[in-house]
């Protein structure tokens, strides 16, 4: 699989560290390319939603394939229904960044699945039975977390969740915390 002749162009390197800042280091950004480079069907240049699917299930225990569309979307950044190299870095990045700030953005873009600008109950619990296939994180009811969950965030009681109510509420709320660092091995 994949288009292993493909050669990464030194300035997609530096536009990358300028976009993303000066702590991703060419080796960083090379390893990333030939997973990417890997992954593609052999002839294509970008990863399909399917070839991304598959990628992404591979590296957890569960069934990561639901999960692993909602994931897909925010990568899929231009909407073409494909992840270029440069969408799937910034989409790494952004995802397994340790800065809260930007992965409580990005998980409320995993959330919001119909890009609305609101988490509904339904959204939340789809995104919650979907890391429960992917990991073996067992919840008393998913209902009951999404209630527990939508208690604690939904600050005006308008059965919808804001970005900037979730910001603020999942901070502080621990299995939404542990929901943004979901274990492959777990």
């Amino acid at each position: 699989m994949g288009n292993k002749g493909a050669k990464l162009h030194p300035k997609t390197i530096e536009e990358l560290q300028k976009h993303l800042g000066s702590d991703l280091t060419d080796e960083d950004i090379k390893t990333w390319y030939k997973d990417f480079q890997e992954s593609l069907t052999p002839g294509k240049a970008q990863l399909t939603r399917k070839d991304f699917i598959e990628v992404y299930d591979k590296i957890f225990s569960g069934d990561a394939r639901e999960f692993a569309e909602h994931v897909f979307r925010t990568f899929d950044t231009d909407g073409n229904g494909m992840v270029n190299f440069q969408e799937f870095v910034v989409g790494l990045f952004v995802s397994s960044s340790q800065e809260m700030d930007k992965k409580l953005d990005w998980a409320f873009r995993v959330y919001d699945i119909n890009g609305d600008g609101f988490i509904t109950k339904d959204e939340m619990s789809k995104i919650i039975t979907s890391i429960c296939k992917m990991t073996t994180t067992t919840v008393k009811s998913v209902e009951e977390l999404t209630h527990e969950i939508f208690s604690d965030m939904d600050i005006n009681k308008d059965e919808r969740i804001s970005r900037e109510e979730f910001l603020h509420g999942a901070s502080k709320n621990d299995f939404v915390i542990k929901l943004l660092q979901p274990d492959p091995d777990s």
